[in-house]
């Protein structure tokens, strides 16, 4: 009876030490570069795991080595040993009673094995990898140490097998991508909501260009550079900027400078504010939006225009415009982009033409399916999708359960669209009655909150009433130049380009937009 007891005590001590090298091997390889490199610089033990991670084959190797003797030694020392007490239990079985008794001691050790030296350890690592990764660092390089013949035998056939399969053994591990850390984000729920939209908003910037987040020239709000101090004043204060840009009669294309509302404090009333405008600062419309960030603090500059590869200035881009890619919308109560969204009796959004595409989920618009194409509005949106340019109301396109419809155009202008949601999206916010009733309560009050306090008027122009003209719009002299367009196929974007009512004006063809 004692050698059972000492063979019992000797399987479990055994399957504890497999337990000690099963979790080490996933603490180890579910540990971050990030994280490694923190545990290193903080204490002695974290540069010996620094170590031992930059070598995986050293410490696979090693823990191989540890989990394949300790299951040996388990069921070598318990498949006969334990199995003889069982023989007579099971002797009505004959001449089968000794190997059924091995079989079932074969099967309890792999139960107990899998569960307590295999899944549950890995488990608990997984869930406190630093800890454990820490505590078994020392030992384990030790042990490495001990057995170097073995590992680097074993590390050299695992290199040739690798190169076999056409792979580099010394290749590192993999970068995490930019749609895996949305997933990880997205997925752990100790992150507030305002923090997932920063961390989101952080990675998409990483590929947006500036010409994705300008404001149109046809929507700066500009100063005439003969106005007077004392007009300028009273114009900046009615429209809510504090900067402008100041040009001569050739709008956008030959500005002089930009304006602050404080460098027109000091300056006599009548004087021009020419006198006082500072050199603009000058974007390509090709420039990431993470290096436009980068140039504004460089040169201590808020407001920038943006240039195409002609020469001509395409619009301006503000530092606020570049922390909302980021933060999200910021508003203010002079914004007018939220501010100019209504919500007719049936919940259907009328949104203008100039609404920027990335700025619709602040009205509860998701369109993940919309097509790729060089637009920024909602109106270039359509025009991509329709594929020529609309000349009267009621076309429409149906993009992820959105009908978008030509609400009102202005000469080719695309000026208002209607957005009414026809089927609701599996996961969307709308999936729920009640929040879909909420939402479209916030579009409508959102009204009373919207504004920006830069020079570009959100995505909205602001026109003066001032008689003399001195607020002026790029808008006479640069005509509106579409999106454009192109037509491809999609199973869930379907175009209709007959005007919507009973009688219209064309039918509406099987095309598909994506």
């Amino acid at each position: 009876m004692q050698s059972i007891w000492t063979q019992l005590a000797l399987v479990g001590v055994l399957v504890v030490i497999n337990a000690i090298f099963a979790g080490s091997e996933m603490a180890l390889v579910s540990l971050r570069e990030s994280q490694i490199q923190r545990l290193e610089r903080a204490s002695r033990s974290g540069r010996v795991l620094a170590k031992l991670a930059k070598d995986p084959n050293r410490f696979l190797a090693t823990i191989q080595i540890g989990i394949t003797l300790a299951g040996f030694l388990a069921s070598a020392a318990a498949a006969v040993s334990l199995a003889r007490p069982l023989v007579p239990l099971l002797g009505f079985l004959g001449g089968a009673a000794e190997p059924a008794a091995i079989v079932l001691v074969t099967l309890a050790l792999t139960f107990v094995t899998l569960v307590f030296g295999e899944l549950a350890p890995k488990r608990i690592a997984l869930q406190m990898p630093e800890r454990w990764a820490l505590l078994i660092a020392r030992p384990l390089d030790l042990l490495a140490s001990l057995t170097r013949p073995a590992v680097w035998a074993l590390g050299a056939t695992t290199d040739l097998v690798v190169r076999l399969f056409g792979l580099n053994p010394d290749s590192q591990r993999e970068e995490i991508s930019p749609d895996e850390l949305r997933d990880i984000v997205s997925g752990n729920h100790g992150f507030t909501k305002e923090q997932q939209t920063i961390i989101a908003g952080a990675v998409e910037i990483a590929d947006r260009r500036l010409r994705a987040v300008l404001v149109p020239r046809l929507q700066v709000f500009c100063l005439d550079s003969g106005t007077t101090a004392e007009a300028a004043r009273l114009v900046l204060a009615a429209s809510g900027h504090s900067r402008a840009p100041v040009v001569r009669h050739g709008g956008l294309d030959d500005t002089v400078g930009v304006i602050h509302l404080r460098d027109l404090v000091g300056l006599p009333d009548d004087r021009p504010i020419d006198e006082r405008t500072r050199p603009p600062m000058l974007l390509p419309d090709s420039v990431p939006v993470v290096d436009a960030l980068r140039q504004f603090k460089a040169e201590r500059q808020h407001m920038a225009l943006v240039v195409d590869e002609r020469g001509a200035v395409e619009g301006i881009v503000t530092l606020e415009d570049i922390l909302e890619e980021i933060v999200g919308e910021i508003y203010d109560e002079t914004d007018r982009d939220v501010h100019s969204v209504r919500t007719e009796p049936d919940g259907t959004l009328v949104l203008p033409g100039t609404f920027p595409v990335h700025d619709l989920r602040d009205v509860r618009i998701e369109l993940p399916g919309r097509p790729e194409g060089d637009y920024t509005t909602i109106a270039g949106l359509l025009l991509n999708c329709l594929g020529h340019i609309p000349t009267a109301p009621g076309e429409n396109v149906t993009i992820d359960g959105w009908e978008l419809t030509v609400a009102d155009i202005d000469h080719h202008a695309i000026t208002e669209v209607r957005a009414r949601q026809t089927a609701v999206r599996p996961g969307s916010d709308a999936a729920d009655a009640d929040a879909a009733d909420s939402d479209a309560a916030d579009a409508d009050a959102a009204g009373s909150d919207g504004g920006t306090g830069s020079a570009a008027a959100g995505s909205a122009g602001i026109e003066s009433d001032d008689p003399g003209n001195t607020a002026t719009s790029d808008s006479a002299d640069t005509p509106q130049r579409p999106t454009a367009a192109r037509d491809t196929d999609g199973p869930d974007r379907l175009v209709s380009t007959g005007p919507a009512g009973d009688s219209p004006s064309r039918p509406a063809p099987d095309t598909a937009c994506g």
